[in-house]
């Protein structure tokens, strides 16, 4: 299922949904910006995140 989902999104999205640039911007809204173990509700940790789970899951 995480598959299928995973590429589903690639293939409506492109390499953007996993492989965009992070905006710096990202990293001042939410916690205050550290390592995703230190901040993870941090918008730059969860889209870090996010990504990271779609490349991971892509055929």
């Amino acid at each position: 299922m995480r598959a299928a989902l995973c590429n589903t999104l690639f293939t409506g999205f492109g390499h953007r949904i996993c492989c965009g640039r992070i905006p710096e911007w990202t990293a001042y809204v939410g916690q205050e910006w550290d390592t995703y173990h230190v901040a993870p509700w941090n918008l730059y940790n969860v889209i870090w995140r996010i990504q990271n789970w779609i490349r991971g899951g892509v055929d």
